[in-house]
């Protein structure tokens, strides 16, 4: 299988929850999460807490994806995630869909 290149962007957008608030596109919510990245109490959370939990959880999950279907799309891609201050997702943006 090729060797697979994923660029994975989370940003933790503390928000009321209240849909107005949020980015209306994935370049705002980008943006905004690349304002958030220089914050240190961020890099930190992201570095030590976020990444790992997400790669431990999710990472199977994402190459039993890959090995379900006869053409895995591999191509890089980014999403950014939209957390609430309650832990819950308030909003997924992608930069292009897969398979």
């Amino acid at each position: 299988m090729k060797k697979l290149y994923t660029v994975v962007f989370l940003s933790l957008l503390a928000t009321s929850g209240r849909a107005g608030e949020l980015a209306g596109s994935f370049n705002q919510a980008a943006a905004l999460g690349d304002a958030q990245d220089k914050e240190p109490a961020s890099r930190t959370y992201l570095q030590h807490d976020l990444m790992p939990y997400y790669q431990k959880k999710y990472g199977p999950v994402f190459q039993s994806c890959l090995a379900s279907t006869d053409h895995p799309d591999t191509s890089p891609f980014s999403f950014v995630l939209a957390i609430g201050k309650d832990g819950r997702v308030l909003r997924l943006y992608l930069d292009h869909e897969t398979n």
